[in-house]
């Protein structure tokens, strides 16, 4: 049994201001303008923290949300429903592993996750990042006719149920 007296620690708060993000101990400035996150991971990085995305309590509760989804939310807007949060800071940087970690507000989009997908391989292979322009509406592709349905000999169209 240990005769020590436990202090009681007052639990940090999330911030709630661009002053509060930017304390020394939560987030490290780099020259290229990300903000990375200093605080806790989810663990799915290598020993040396690439790749892991940082973790942050959500309001209210015990439980933990993506640091650069609640620093959107509470810094740019809602995040529609069903969309992903991409950075933006991913497309300049050398590697983009670490831009996981950024909570730069400017450097944040809310995106359809289809498109966030093709962007992480798009990063992955380390072109065409330059000349993307997310501004513009998607092609438009034409549709295509249905194929005429497959008929064995003898058999009519009309008693064939599609």
């Amino acid at each position: 049994m240990s005769n020590r007296l436990k202090i009681p620690r007052e639990r940090r708060r999330q911030p709630e201001t661009i002053e509060d993000l930017l304390a020394p101990d939560r987030v490290w400035v780099t020259p290229g303008g990300c903000w990375l996150w200093l605080g806790g991971d989810d663990g799915s990085g290598e020993w040396h923290g690439l790749g892991a995305y940082g973790r942050i309590l959500r309001p209210g509760t015990r439980r933990v949300m993506p640091v650069h989804r609640y620093v959107f939310e509470k810094f740019v807007g809602p995040i529609p429903f069903g969309y992903d949060v991409d950075h933006m800071c991913a497309k300049w940087a050398p590697d983009p592993r670490p831009c996981r970690k950024c909570v730069n507000p400017d450097h944040l989009q809310a995106i359809p996750p289809l498109l966030n997908q093709q962007l992480k391989l798009l990063r992955r292979r380390g072109y065409g990042m330059e000349e993307l322009d997310l501004d513009e509406p998607p092609i438009e592709r034409p549709e295509m006719p249905s194929p005429a349905p497959l008929l064995a000999p003898g058999e009519r169209e009309e008693d064939v149920w599609l």
